[in-house]
């Protein structure tokens, strides 16, 4: 009986504790998750896989496929970031309305202090909130430098205006114990060669002729001379503008984390790390219609990526 007394006393504080972490985790899980967004966001063209026939066309057309989505897709083919949350706690929510194909982080109507002002406004306010931005506002500009054109890649000082814009509305409009969770801007000056990769592999695949045709992200996509800038000057600007938004966004998270009891984490970190902002999307990760937007497999990509660092799992 001693024995039995002994071993009860010693399983007793190893149940308490066991309990008590079991309830820190579930406690550091967040109940609803949202997304501030583009058309990656939003899955567009994830699954269309040729562009020669005028009928392939068609998936181009159906446009946003949000079922696809890393970060709330719910089609069997993309294990989304929610997917991954719901395996932790069924009941957490997701919610992506703000975000919207063609948006940037700093230009437009639907920029990041606009998807912002949105998801503070929901009826039920989110305590996570992932941000993935910035693709076009790299794509939508004619020129990397001011010299060449009137719209040229936003400076330093433009991005860090308008990622603080967006962060302090949400620092100031989100429950206490709120996550918000940066991811970085992926390397659009990789798509280039990508598409060149994706279509050596079947005739149906025309990248070239679909950017040149539709002006897709021509700044990156364009292979001559552009505004005075060839091809490869474009790309080597692009690279390292790339690089430094991303390093500005990790900056920006580092000087508000901590306010108004608001977490504020940016999943770059550091160029070695691999993260949606250094990984090189190759022909596979991307679509056959544009040769542009995540495929399906790119989507799972960005879903492992933006989880691997997730401070809220």
């Amino acid at each position: 009986m001693r024995i039995k007394t002994l071993a009860s006393w010693a399983v007793a504080p190893a149940i308490a504790i066991c309990l008590s972490l079991a309830s820190m985790q579930a406690s550091a899980l967040p109940s609803k998750t949202t997304a501030a967004g583009d058309s990656i966001t939003m899955g567009f063209a994830a699954d269309c896989r040729y562009n020669y026939w005028f009928w392939d066309l068609f998936c181009l057309l159906g446009g946003d496929q949000p079922e696809h989505s890393w970060f709330d897709g719910w089609d069997s083919s993309v294990n989304s970031v929610h997917d991954k949350y719901k395996q932790l706690n069924g009941s957490i929510s997701a919610n992506k309305s703000a975000a919207a194909s063609g948006s940037e982080l700093r230009g437009g109507s639907n920029n990041f202090a606009t998807q912002a002002a949105n998801i503070v406004a929901q009826s039920t306010t989110p305590d996570h909130v992932e941000v993935l931005l910035g693709g076009n506002d790299i794509c939508n500009r004619d020129c990397t430098d001011p010299a060449n054109c009137t719209n040229p890649l936003y400076t330093d000082s433009q991005w860090r205006s308008s990622v603080q814009a967006g962060l302090n509305t949400l620092v100031s409009g989100l429950p206490s114990g709120s996550t918000v969770y940066l991811g970085g801007v992926p390397r659009v000056q990789d798509l280039r060669a990508a598409g060149l990769a994706k279509q050596a592999t079947t005739y149906r695949i025309r990248c070239e002729n679909i950017w040149n045709s539709y002006d897709i992200c021509s700044v990156a996509t364009y292979g001559g001379t552009m505004n005075g800038e060839s091809s490869a000057q474009r790309l080597a600007a692009i690279e390292a503008k790339q690089q430094r938004y991303n390093e500005i966004l990790a900056e920006e998270a580092a000087s508000y984390n901590g306010t108004n009891g608001v977490e504020v984490v940016a999943s770059y970190q550091g160029e070695n790390a691999s993260t949606v902002g250094t990984f090189s999307f190759q022909r596979n990760d991307i679509d056959g219609g544009d040769c542009f937007h995540p495929s399906l497999q790119g989507q799972n990509t960005a879903a492992n990526l933006m989880w691997n660092h997730n401070p809220d799992k």
